[in-house]
């Protein structure tokens, strides 16, 4: 436990220190400053990659009395400032993370996620249930699909909600499990303080990639996933059993 602890404090500590230096509520929108349709379209687009569910666990079914906890990091990129709407071709957002998943029977697993932009009131809530079309085995790997719904809160400019579906796979290798998954994401991006803008609905293409470690006393999660044309980088610490 004490390792696991140390972990995420070096964790937040470079989360802390890189990317762009941000102030106090940089990552906040409370106020929408574009003016074209265009702009405010591009911007929903990292809007989405901000906000939408990210891929936190292989696609390996957990069992009836399997569940898989955990708390991370996101950094996700934005080619946009959150709070002035201002391009930056190297601006990130990071997030913590927090995850619990379930499984129940019948091969399905359900979980929900919770992200909290750091330098912003603004979070989002996810919720995902998983079926497992195969389960995997020793000398296959397991097939899943899965959809999730996104609502965000605390941005008095935005409202945001997504849905998403994805085919995930999976294989464990010992203490290793490397997994990828492919979908999509369907946005509602709803300006709702300017009047001259209208809701944005993106549609993009997600893609994931990231390799699960059992380290006995708890696991570590490095991940990747890219929604559109924007990335993000995971690291989790938690518990899968």
């Amino acid at each position: 436990m004490l390792t696991l602890k140390r972990l995420l404090t070096a964790c937040m500590l470079g989360s802390a220190l890189s990317g762009t230096a941000a102030l106090a509520g940089d990552n906040d929108i409370n106020s929408i400053s574009l003016t074209s349709q265009k702009e405010f379209a591009d911007f929903s687009d990292s809007v989405t990659n901000v906000f939408a569910h990210k891929t936190l666990l292989p696609g390996e079914p957990l069992g009836v009395l399997g569940f898989d906890i955990g708390i991370g990091l996101i950094s996700s990129e934005s080619r946009f400032k959150l709070n002035t709407q201002a391009p930056d071709s190297s601006h990130r957002v990071n997030i913590l993370t927090v995850n619990a998943q379930k499984g129940l029977p019948g091969g399905f697993d359900i979980g929900v996620q919770y992200n909290q932009l750091m330098d912003s009131d603004a979070s989002s809530i996810s919720g995902e249930l998983r079926y497992a079309i195969l389960e995997g085995g020793v000398l296959y790997p397991s097939l899943s699909v899965g959809g999730q719904y996104t609502k965000a809160s605390g941005m008095d400019a935005l409202d945001y909600q997504s849905f998403g579906v994805d085919l995930g796979i999976s294989k464990g290798f010992a203490n290793f499990t490397p997994y990828a998954n492919i979908g999509m994401v369907a946005a509602s991006v709803d300006p709702i303080l300017n009047t001259n803008l209208k809701e944005e609905n993106p549609t993009l293409l997600s893609v994931s990639a990231g390799l699960n470690i059992n380290l006995f006393a708890f696991d570590v999660l490095v991940g990747y996933n890219q929604i559109g044309e924007n990335n993000n980088f995971i690291l989790k610490a938690g518990y899968r059993f």
